[in-house]
Formats: structure tokens, sequence, C-alpha cells
């Protein structure tokens, strides 16, 4: 029996680096869409299974970074409000002063920095997932094409491979 796992584990954000992302396979299998016309329906097949296993995964990881990025976005927030009372501690007696203070005060700029971390990375997962489906969508159609005309001609790539007659129907 499969192990039990909740939400809260499989969205376990304690020690993420969303930059640490391993983009090496989505890159390849990416790398791998042709570059002509030339697509025969046994390759097509299977890119259309890969790019939508691809645009799968892009979803969960992008579970993940929404939940970061509204994470560093409220904890962004928060920096900036208690370094805007700190300025008012401080003596700045203008609104803008204080929001000068807090937005240029060290903790808020880092925080600011792994908000746009989060933010970059979360953007580049939705196109990688945009693009998967895209890809998937544009084999599917060729697999649709090919079917079509295969059946038009009375040839057929795969028909025969079992019988030895090597795509010819009876002629």
């Amino acid at each position: 029996m499969a192990e039990f796992l909740t939400v809260r584990q499989a969205l376990n954000l304690e020690g993420f680096d969303p930059l640490a992302i391993d983009i090496s396979e989505f890159n390849e299998l990416a790398q791998s869409m042709p570059r002509d016309a030339n697509l025969d329906i046994p390759n097509a097949d299977k890119l259309a299974a890969q790019y939508l296993r691809a645009a799968d995964r892009c979803s969960e990881i992008l579970s993940t970074l929404t939940l970061l990025e509204a994470r560093t976005r409220g904890n962004k927030n928060t920096v900036r409000q208690r370094l805007f009372l700190a300025a008012r501690d401080a003596g700045y007696k203008t609104v803008k002063e204080r929001e000068a203070y807090s937005e240029s005060h060290e903790d808020f700029i880092n925080a600011e920095n792994t908000y746009n971390e989060a933010y970059v990375a979360k953007k580049n997962f939705e196109n990688r997932h945009d693009w998967f489906l895209k890809a998937h969508q544009y084999m599917k159609e060729r697999l649709r094409g090919e079917y079509k005309h295969q059946r038009m001609s009375g040839f057929s790539e795969t028909i025969g491979h079992d019988d030895k007659s090597f795509g010819e129907k009876s002629w």
C-alpha cells in the first residue's frame, strides 16, 4: 500500500530554492521538437505523451511555486509594515519619508528579492506549462492529419508490421 502523503507534505517549502529547480529534462524535451515537417506517427505519438507528462509535471511544480510566491509576498509586506512603523519610531515625520526608509532598508530589499525570485520562477513554469500543452496539441493535430492521410491514400506506416505486408493494404 502507498505511503500516506498530505498536501502539506507535498508542498513543503522548508529549504526550498525556486532557482535551484532542475530544468534540464524540460529543456531536452523541448529540444526534441522536430524542426521540420518530417514527423513519423510513432515519434509524434511518443512526443505527444511526453509533452503532456511534462505539462503535468510543470503544473505540479507550479502549485509549489504559487504557494512560495504568496508566502514571499506576505513576508515582503510584513517587512515593509514593520519597517514603516520603525521609521515612525525613529522620528521620520511624513509618510513619504517612512516609505523611503522602509523600502530602502536592507531587510526589505532582501524580502523583495526573494519575492522576485519566486515570481520569476513561477512565470517560467507557467510559460513552460503553456508551451508543453501547445506542443502536445500540435502533435495530436499532426497525428490526426497523418491518420486521415493514410485512410485516404490506403497506405499506412503502422499496418502490416505483424503480417509482413509492410504497410500495403490489399491492392
